[in-house]
């Protein structure tokens, strides 16, 4: 039996003598797998984090950006519109279903899924002077001085006057059916959002004009939207007596009506 120094002292000559072990002693510290991972990490360009696998795990975004081409634009418009549970689509589609819902679910508390309301007007109010534009663009014979001044109104300026005249809108809304728990700016959030699809329903009501012979496409307007904002109050004021509410929304409408018509009629005139 080997004394105890002895026996240490050869443990330590086979240590130095493996081939491993020499191996491992020549080995710089890049040739190790956990260095190689180290160097391997990507940084997000988004918030510039570092990390492994193909999503950030701070911000979540994909570390390596594939290139857009012709084949995703058109999937990730086909996906928006399928799978629209956020954002523009799905406010959208939540002001054609749930009129009133949605704006109540959105003044109490729901607001990530939702499309912000001033960002929601401007979109709609865009694409509806964008349509406009086209719509009473048409050729200037056989019309009166009036009807192409007319028509200039409705193609330049319509959606504008519509939207200064948003805050007294909302102002009237405030008064004649607003309760107290509902203030000014809540009311003009309401009106934002209701306003907003309203401009989109006016889209096709306006193609009627194309019809020969037919001129009741603004009064088609007054209905469907004084049966939009009917709807819209029966589903939000829902603590009040449905006939008053029915009766206070004819009176926004006519309210609305009345003050839109009479600035339209100055502009219309300052303009002959």
């Amino acid at each position: 039996r080997l004394p105890a120094t002895h026996a240490l002292g050869e443990m330590n000559i086979l240590k130095k003598s493996h081939p491993y072990t020499r191996m491992v002693r020549h080995c710089h510290l890049r040739d190790f797998p956990s260095q190689q991972i180290v160097n391997r990490m990507a940084v997000c360009k988004h918030c510039h984090n570092e990390g492994e696998g193909k999503y950030c795990s701070y911000c979540g975004e994909t570390y390596e950006a594939s290139r857009i081409t012709i084949h995703s634009i058109l999937h990730e418009i086909v996906h928006t519109i399928t799978h629209a549970d956020t954002g523009f689509f799905y406010t959208l589609k939540n002001l054609a279903t749930r009129p009133g819902k949605m704006q109540k679910a959105y003044l109490e508390g729901e607001r990530k899924t939702n499309q912000k309301p001033f960002s929601l007007f401007f979109i709609c109010a865009s694409v509806t002077a964008i349509a406009l534009h086209f719509i009473n663009t048409a050729p200037e014979v056989s019309r009166s001085h009036f009807d192409i001044v007319k028509a200039n109104f409705f193609k330049n300026y319509y959606v504008i006057l519509q939207s200064v005249l948003l805050p007294i809108y909302s102002f009237f809304l405030w008064v004649i059916l607003g309760n107290k728990k509902l203030n000014y700016a809540e009311a003009l959030v309401f009106m934002l959002y209701s306003l907003a699809f309203s401009l989109l329903i006016i889209i096709p009501l306006n193609f009627t004009g194309f019809i020969p012979g037919f001129k009741y496409e603004q009064y088609l307007e007054v209905i469907f939207l004084t049966a939009y904002m009917i709807a819209t109050n029966l589903n939000f004021f829902t603590k009040q007596k449905k006939w008053i509410v029915v009766i206070k929304s004819i009176a926004l409408m006519f309210a609305c009506y009345l003050l839109s018509n009479f600035m339209g009629g100055r502009i219309i005139n300052f303009m002959l």
